[in-house]
């Protein structure tokens, strides 16, 4: 029996474990996306701030005991789902004499799974000058742009009022990404770099916008509240309701205080549809985020509802049909594993429908303080060792865990490694 072709759009949380899982004796698995790695994006916000090296923050796809797998970096631009064809992109500018021709894919099975882009929500500017936290490479660049603020504000001839602007840190969403990241630079500061700038202590500030009334909106009343009580202890600014009209280079303009100057503008909020799906001919819902609507086998569904045979739709661009899901790694993560069991079963397909098994949701707030929500709830720093803990889990093998695990005990004796004792 002649082997059949599985082709994965994306790389990401739904798309990893099918890559890593699939039966390659059984299917000619071919990877498409434009990034080669899975990223550890709980993680990303740890890495920026020196807690460990960024390479451990992500998961190669290829491995040398699948080599079997294909991977191509590329975008897929449009697809056939009558005549199972994927038209691609490469995704290899950065070489000279770039490889730009685009080619096509045939397939007997797919599974969509390209994720969500970066909402802006068209705001002028920001993309081009705000900073984002969604691969390695922006954990990267959010950690060089710390530097060079630290570097900046140190220059000789600076007024107080100058140095305090650039020490200025913004961050634009209050989820717990948002969060996340405002927890991990407030320890940077206070647990490493004002040590090695003891002229800049007390000027660095962190501000937090969202334009809702409170922050981490997914959690339970109590838990928002108890948030904004910590980060408030911490000296962390807060403005809620707060609508930002545009972004320059060194400030960003907001209806309620004008003109806010920043060093440092870190963008993290929601999810906006992979522009991908507006040429695909799925189900989508009829209010808020547009996502392909599944059934609870994960088929993806045409507009009339009828299931599109060999298509499957995970991750943050897809959902359940009358079972709605929220777009968290975790969601994400346990549909992959569900559909690469399903299709390696001998039907080929699945024939149980997927459960979702919830997960505590945390968020951590600095200072080995913390919130965690699930079956119960619990704060303080019993939600900071499980969140620490949890960040392990999200490692998909012992080596990164091991590694990780070897640099937090570095950074116990030694400081972080962006800033050394």
């Amino acid at each position: 029996m002649a082997k059949q072709t599985i082709a994965v759009i994306g790389a990401g949380w739904g798309a990893y474990p099918l890559s890593q899982q699939l039966n390659l004796a059984r299917y000619n698995v071919k990877v498409i996306s434009p990034v080669r790695t899975l990223q550890y994006t709980p993680l990303l916000a740890s890495a920026a701030a020196g807690l460990f090296d960024l390479r451990l923050a992500e998961e190669p796809l290829k491995r040398q005991h699948r080599t079997q797998l294909e991977y191509y970096k590329a975008a897929a631009e449009d697809i056939d789902l009558t005549n199972k064809i994927i038209k691609c992109r490469p995704s290899v500018k950065e070489l000279n004499g770039a490889v730009d021709d685009a080619f096509e894919v045939r397939y007997d099975k797919i599974v969509l799974a390209p994720g969500c882009e970066v909402q802006t929500f068209d705001t002028p500017g920001a993309k081009e000058h705000a900073l984002f936290l969604r691969t390695t490479n922006d954990a990267r660049i959010l950690q060089q742009r710390i530097l060079q603020m630290v570097d900046a504000a140190s220059l000789p001839g600076l007024s107080d009022e100058r140095q305090r602007e650039i020490l200025h840190i913004r961050i634009v969403g209050g989820g717990a990404i948002g969060i996340e990241a405002t927890a991990e630079l407030y320890d940077l500061w206070h647990e490493s770099m004002r040590f090695l700038h003891p002229q800049l202590d007390g000027k660095v500030t962190i501000t937090i916008h969202d334009v809702a009334p409170s922050l981490l909106g997914t959690f339970d009343e109590s838990l928002s509240t108890y948030a904004m009580k910590s980060l408030e202890a911490k000296k962390v600014e807060m403005k809620t309701s707060s609508h930002i009209e545009r972004v320059e280079q060194d400030a960003i303009y907001t209806k309620e205080d004008g003109r806010l100057p920043y060093g440092v503008l870190l963008w993290a909020t929601g999810n906006k549809a992979n522009s991908l799906l507006e040429k695909l001919d799925v189900r989508k819902p009829e209010k808020g985020l547009p996502r392909i609507l599944t059934d609870k086998y994960l088929r993806a569904q045409r507009p009339d509802g009828t299931v599109i045979e060999d298509t499957y739709a995970v991750g943050d661009a897809a959902d359940i049909e009358g079972n709605s899901l929220p777009t968290l790694a975790e969601v994400a993560l346990q549909k992959g594993e569900y559909l690469s069991r399903e299709l390696n079963t001998a039907e080929g397909y699945p024939t149980k429908p997927f459960e979702y098994q919830e997960t505590p949701n945390m968020a951590y707030l600095g200072n080995e303080d913390g919130v965690a929500a699930g079956k119960s709830q619990f704060t303080g720093e019993k939600a900071w060792l499980a969140w620490r803990t949890g960040s392990l889990q999200w490692c998909r093998t012992w080596r990164r865990r091991v590694m990780i695990s070897i640099s937090w005990m570095f950074v116990w004796f030694n400081g972080r490694d962006i800033a050394r004792r």
